[in-house]
């Protein structure tokens, strides 16, 4: 992606409307079961220091921010966004959560934190936007203390989602994006209401190879939710037995491979 078009896509995150989109999409009642399984799983297979401190890579309204802080951390929420640290900072404050989390506005492309500051840090669903993937990468493994631990989500291009609907797409000529084809994996550029949009289905393989060859360690892969066509449809029931069996393949199952979303933990090697 050429510098001008990377430069539409920062403007289109800076914009509170896309923002907006994502809450509607993503906040929502029935996501809120899975998310605090997840995290309730997350904390579960880390070892945390009562002075640990948690780095929310790319926090949006802060709502992941808000359950690391519920589960005893100290958090600090970046996020490059004026418009999404607003409403983040509204979120904190319904909560009681101002003491607790401390917001920052930053690029994760170049972070202002010195080398080996947090024992933690959280990147969900943030590199799939991000065009210098491997700038990104560069720089979370930076800040991250040596033995600490880095926790990802990203979009399986493999999961059974991606490909069904990407064959499909192809077949009834219904691909409205552009899409690019790279080692990271494929890109798809559209243009919505809120302007340029950026959005990446990673080829997992190639980020755990990124990560071990860049000192760290995976030390647990396990599925986020399954599928996101809760999206996609409009019928209540339909939407609840998928966010349901989203739910029993996160507690029962977890096998990562066919699942949209991926979450990887990893240790940045002593």
């Amino acid at each position: 992606m050429s510098i001008p078009e990377s430069k539409s896509v920062e403007k289109t995150l800076e914009r509170p409307d896309i923002h907006r989109q994502w809450k509607n999409s993503y906040r929502t009642e029935e996501n809120e079961k899975f998310y605090e399984y997840a995290f309730d799983y997350i904390v579960s297979c880390l070892s945390p220091r009562k002075d640990s401190i948690f780095l929310d890579a790319g926090c949006g309204t802060c709502n992941h921010s808000i359950r690391l802080a519920r589960r005893g951390f100290s958090v600090i929420a970046a996020d490059f966004s004026e418009s999404a640290l607003k409403m983040a900072e509204l979120n904190l404050q319904s909560f009681n959560m101002q003491d607790k989390i401390k917001l920052k506005r930053e690029n994760l492309l170049s972070l202002s934190f010195a080398d080996e500051t947090f024992d933690y840090v959280l990147c969900w669903g943030v590199l799939m936007h991000i065009p210098d993937m491997e700038k990104a990468i560069s720089e979370l493994s930076r800040v991250l203390k040596k033995g600490g631990v880095l926790i990802i989500s990203e979009g399986n291009m493999s999961s059974l989602q991606s490909i069904v609907l990407r064959n499909l797409k192809a077949l009834l000529g219904k691909e409205k994006s552009v899409v690019r084809r790279t080692d990271a994996g494929l890109e798809y550029r559209e243009t919505t209401s809120a302007g340029d949009l950026l959005t990446r289905q990673t080829n997992i393989a190639w980020l755990k190879r990124r990560f071990q060859n860049t000192g760290f360690v995976v030390k647990k892969h396990v599925s986020g939710q399954f599928t996101e066509l809760y999206t996609r449809v409009s019928p209540k029931l339909l939407i609840g037995l998928i966010h349901g069996f989203n739910n029993l393949w996160f507690k029962y199952i977890k096998i990562p491979f066919f699942s949209f979303g991926n979450i990887l933990i990893l240790q940045k090697k002593a």
